[in-house]
């Protein structure tokens, strides 16, 4: 009767410690380029250092820590030409997913990007950047949800929680309207038009990523 629990204990403290210090460097409460202790995380959060190893590994598989043989274990930070290469790839897999989504779902997406919109006018006014960046991705990834394309989510998944983590350290200023002119040329039929708004949109962040990159 015992044995179930005994297997999943330590699994559940690898979930626990991946979540922090996923949220950690989302946050920023884990800089940029910094390098982290498994010893010392372990004491932080006052677990073993097992389960702090497997969820840095865990973390390295979204991009978010480099484990570096013989010197350490470092929050990722990007060079800008890698910020670029990022924007590039994010660019190609959004407009991709929105032609899709707009194709298969466009009811269904234009309800989700509407109510994304609404929740980013609520806390633009209370000035929360916080839920800001957060409610900035989930609009972006409806784009994904919404296509029927699974490889598009995976593909995706490989630089999420970067975009996330980047969205907290530089946010936009104007999010309500840059996001609005895309559900517009949505809710007017012009796909071609919201896809190059998009393309436009998403490189646009290249320097503010840079920029925090640089400060950090």
């Amino acid at each position: 009767m015992n044995a179930p629990l005994l297997v999943e204990r330590p699994q559940l403290l690898t979930d626990i410690a991946y979540d922090r210090l996923r949220e950690g460097i989302v946050v920023g409460d884990l800089k940029l380029g910094e390098q982290v202790s498994e010893a010392q995380l372990a004491q932080r959060m006052g677990i073993s250092k097992t389960p702090v190893r497997e969820a840095l590994v865990r973390l390295k598989m979204e991009g978010l820590v480099e484990i570096v043989p013989q010197r350490g274990t470092f929050v990722f930070k990007l060079t800008p030409e890698q910020v670029g290469q990022l924007c590039r790839y994010r660019a190609m897999i959004e407009t991709a997913a929105l032609r899709e989504a707009a194709a298969v779902q466009p009811a269904e997406l234009l309800s989700r990007l509407r109510g994304h919109v609404a929740e980013m006018a609520v806390q633009e006014k209370a000035g929360d950047l916080n839920k800001l960046s957060r409610i900035d991705m989930n609009f972006h990834y409806e784009f994904l949800a919404c296509c029927s394309n699974p490889y598009l989510r995976a593909a995706y998944e490989l630089i999420r929680y970067q975009l996330i983590a980047l969205r907290h350290r530089a946010p936009i200023d104007n999010m309500v309207d840059s996001h609005q002119v895309l559900i517009d040329m949505l809710e007017e039929g012009d796909v071609e038009a919201a896809v190059a708004e998009l393309h436009k949109h998403v490189l646009e962040n290249e320097a503010r990523y840079s920029a925090a990159c640089s400060r950090a």
